[in-house]
């Protein structure tokens, strides 16, 4: 998944940098996309309160390699084209199937303390979740991925969380990656303007139009389609899209007026087996470039949730890898023997 992350980063020297030492347009005014969003995230944890305490029927567990479809105001639940075994029924395609991973199994919780006392970091299952059920409805979901871990942006202690996750989202025509990436509280490193690049550069401050100016991100002309703007209520939005041969990314950016910053990636090319190098897996993409930037509105997104939502999520996203930067290396470098 790294190509696609550096194909849709447009400062990623700079902000490298301050991550490492932290660890160590649409045309149309999205104002009511911003509104909808937010009812819709009201609306995802009353339904998720509700699946917790058995008020509605519980979302279905997932077998091992199974697909399951985004139901509209359920979730995921079982898909109903798959094979005897649980695993998506095959189907006559002229692409190559992307990887699917094993399951890893249930993430080690991290609690909260201080204003985050009786709060869990947000979990990759959980990150996935959130992602499952602000996609469109009915396709089918599967491949889920993620990771999750804490930071100090600004201070010794970490009290911000940041994480990955990811998917395969098919509406039929063939599975499409969907990426989604958080950063909470990253925003307090930005500065209104440009600021300078280089061996000099402060490493804990970037401008916002190193980021969301479209004059700067894309001035080599890298994407068919730059859009930035600042929203009604401080956030900044940068859209992208890109297209090469039978490749195409779409991107949307968002660093929202709490400084918890969103990017949602689509691309229909991933990675295949017996293959070094992502390969297409389906033509064109099912979500379009407002979709995505729905997907990056959306306030499910958050840093820290409760101990309901961790456990529905490490009982409902399965199977799910484990992507942790470092997982399965090996002391003095390399991989682990097969077998």
């Amino acid at each position: 998944m790294d190509t696609q992350d550096d194909a849709l980063e447009p400062d990623g020297r700079q902000l490298s940098r301050t991550f490492d030492r932290a660890m160590g347009g649409v045309g149309p005014d999205l104002a009511p996309l911003i509104a909808g969003a937010a009812e819709r995230g009201r609306a995802i944890r009353r339904r998720r309160r509700a699946a917790v305490t058995g008020t509605v029927a519980a979302v279905t567990l997932l077998a091992v390699g199974a697909a399951v479809a985004v139901r509209p105001g359920h979730g995921p639940a079982t898909a109903a084209q798959v094979g005897p075994d649980g695993s998506p029924a095959p189907t006559a395609s002229a692409y190559p199937t992307p990887v699917q991973k094993p399951d890893d199994g249930p993430e080690q919780l991290q609690y909260g303390t201080g204003t985050n006392a009786g709060r869990i970091a947000l979990t990759g299952h959980a990150l996935v979740l959130a992602l499952v059920e602000s996609l469109p409805p009915g396709g089918t979901v599967s491949g889920f991925a993620g990771h999750s871990s804490l930071v100090g942006w600004t201070g010794a202690e970490p009290s911000n969380v940041t994480g990955d996750g990811s998917l395969y989202y098919d509406d039929g025509n063939g599975p499409a990656l969907v990426t989604v990436r958080i950063e909470g509280g990253i925003g307090a490193h930005f500065r209104p303007g440009y600021f300078a690049t280089g061996p000099n550069a402060d490493p804990f401050a970037t401008g916002y139009d190193n980021v969301y100016d479209c004059a700067r991100v894309n001035g080599d002309g890298q994407y068919d389609h730059c859009s930035g703007r600042v929203l009604p209520d401080g956030s900044h939005l940068l859209l992208t899209e890109s297209s090469t041969a039978d490749r195409i990314s779409r991107g949307a950016d968002l660093m929202r007026a709490d400084n918890t910053r969103i990017r949602i990636t689509a691309t229909n090319v991933a990675e295949v087996a017996g293959v070094a190098k992502v390969k297409p897996v389906r033509k064109g993409l099912p979500l379009t470039l407002e979709q995505v930037s729905r997907l990056a509105a959306t306030p499910a997104f958050q840093e820290w949730i409760t101990a309901d939502i961790a456990q529905l999520a490490a009982q409902t996203i399965r199977p799910f890898s484990d992507d942790s930067p470092g997982r399965g290396a090996v002391p003095g470098g390399g991989v682990p023997p097969a077998g």
